[in-house]
């Protein structure tokens, strides 16, 4: 018996700057793991004033659409750099580590 993985497992996703900056702060436990002060931890979602910036760093496609990004996270004293991996169906994977000032 072979198994085949499906075609979309198989191709990376494309997003936009706009919509892996959004997936970035729409993701509170995964910034939590990196540094607890970006997230409240009485109501456990990103702080007010946590800014990121992103920038593609694949070949683009259509434009503006990539499957990898550079990305700043920042907050007060707090810098993190990450590089953010799009997946199909929104998805996305965060990879790095904290930098500090």
């Amino acid at each position: 018996m072979l198994l085949f993985p499906s075609l979309a497992a198989a191709r990376p996703g494309w997003h936009t700057r706009a919509q892996a900056e959004r997936n970035i702060l729409n993701a509170p436990r995964a910034l939590s793991h990196w540094s607890p002060a970006l997230v409240d931890p009485k109501t456990l979602v990103v702080r007010q004033n946590v800014s990121v910036a992103c920038r593609g760093v694949s070949q683009p496609h259509d434009g503006d659409r990539f499957t990898r990004f550079s990305c700043i996270v920042t907050y007060h004293n707090v810098r993190l750099r990450m590089l953010y991996a799009a997946q199909t169906a929104n998805g996305f994977e965060l990879r790095g580590r904290a930098k500090h000032p």
